[in-house]
Order: structure tokens, then sequence, then C-alpha cells
């Protein structure tokens, strides 16, 4: 092996350890999320399950707000993205309500998520 095939395969390897390092950050994509507290409802009623879906549905428009984007599409993909955020925090509203009044209910948090 000659000098500048042992520098070029150096070289190499240490771009391809670079960009192993690297490309994860380059393919996760961006997540918000928000916690919608509930400590503070009555769960165990009518009305504080209306509520908590309620706060879902709101931080469900916040975490997937395209701001600046007034478009068409902008709008519809907010819409769309808002109507998932929501069907994937229903199983915790679920069990906070299946759970209310329980020791099962002290997390008294539902996290929504927006991808």
């Amino acid at each position: 092996m000659t000098r500048s095939t042992k520098l070029f395969a150096a070289l190499a390897a240490a771009a391809a350890t670079a960009a192993t390092v690297s490309f994860p950050a380059y393919a996760a994509e961006a997540t918000k999320t928000a916690q919608v507290h509930y400590d503070d409802l009555n769960l165990a009623s009518a009305d504080g399950a209306k509520a908590l879906t309620v706060r879902v549905e709101r931080a469900a428009k916040r975490v997937c707000d395209a701001t600046g984007d007034r478009s068409l599409a902008g709008a519809t993909q907010s819409k769309a993205c808002a109507k998932v955020a929501v069907a994937r925090a229903m199983p915790q509203v679920e069990l906070a309500l299946a759970n209310a009044g329980t020791q099962l209910a002290e997390n008294s948090r539902v996290s929504v998520a927006a991808k």
C-alpha cells in the first residue's frame, strides 16, 4: 500500500464515521410536544371529561401550528397533524378517565405530540 493509498483510506474511514455519527440527527424528524395537565379537573364527571378532551384538542392545534404558512396546503397539513396528535393522545385520556378517583390517577397529565 502506498502512502497516498493509506492516507485516502484513513480519510475515507474518518468521513464514514463522521457521516454515521451525524446522520441520525438529520434523519430524525423534529417533534413538538405539549403536556396537558388535568389535576384541577374532576374526571369522574362528564364536564371534567369534556374539559380534558378540549384541552387535548387545543394542545394538538398548538403543536401542529404551521406558523407563518397561510396556504391552503399548510392549513390542511396542520389540521391533519392535529387529528393524528389527538388520536395518539386518546389512549392516555381514556386511561385517565378509567382511573379517575383512584390512586393510579396520580400522573395528572397527557402528552400530546406532533410529527
